[in-house]
């Protein structure tokens, strides 16, 4: 049965998906473990948004899987690669602010302004920009509404996930240790998916 008749969540991108955002989230907890303290607590949470966030990767990877190589393993890190720039967008645009910290950390006190500024580089530096970067590669890489719409809705669930702290870090010492616990947790989630994927080719072709 071909990828287009088959609804997406039965296909086999939705599970490639469902795993990466799994395997991700618990590559994350535990890299966060080692490297900063144990957040184990966040579990029940995390997978619930680590889940359905692997889930639009592949809706998307799916609209795009035309403009990228056969071989799942290099398809997914070329994919997961284009996504970490839409983070680097967002945290290239939050360095040219002053660091959160300057207002979190100042005298042990919430400073004036820190609510509206928080706000401001999660809605705008972080969330707007994914948005529009998402939606240019999408445009770039598949030339159709339905691939604008759908990186877009991957690149918003991408910085929700992974990169959720890249608004908070920029021009600060923690910068090295939030990329070395973003990047390895994007690559253990590329990995997952394109086993998944590998696997599935070896089921058909067998």
């Amino acid at each position: 049965m071909s990828t287009e008749k088959t609804p997406f969540i039965q296909s086999r991108y939705a599970l490639a998906g469902a795993v990466a955002g799994a395997v991700g989230f618990g590559t994350f907890l535990t890299i966060h473990h080692f490297l900063i303290l144990p957040i184990w607590f966040i579990a029940g949470f995390g997978i619930v948004v680590a889940i359905p966030t692997g889930l639009l990767v592949g809706w998307a990877f799916e609209a795009m899987q035309a403009r990228l190589p056969r071989n799942p393993y290099l398809a997914i890190l070329i994919f997961s690669a284009l996504l970490t720039l839409v983070l680097a967008a967002s945290f290239t645009v939050s360095s040219w602010q002053r660091p959160l910290t300057d207002l979190l950390f100042g005298g042990n006190q919430v400073l004036p302004g820190f609510e509206a500024e928080l706000a401001s580089r999660f809605a705008i530096d972080l969330f707007l920009v994914s948005a529009l970067s998402g939606a240019a590669l999408g445009w770039l890489m598949g030339r159709s509404r339905q691939a604008v719409g759908r990186m877009m809705v991957a690149a918003l669930a991408f910085a929700a996930g992974p990169g959720h702290n890249v608004p908070v870090f920029p021009n600060t010492s923690g910068a090295a240790t939030m990329w070395i616990l973003t990047l390895g947790t994007i690559l253990a989630a590329a990995l997952s998916f394109g086993t998944v994927l590998w696997l599935a080719q070896q089921r058909r072709s067998s």
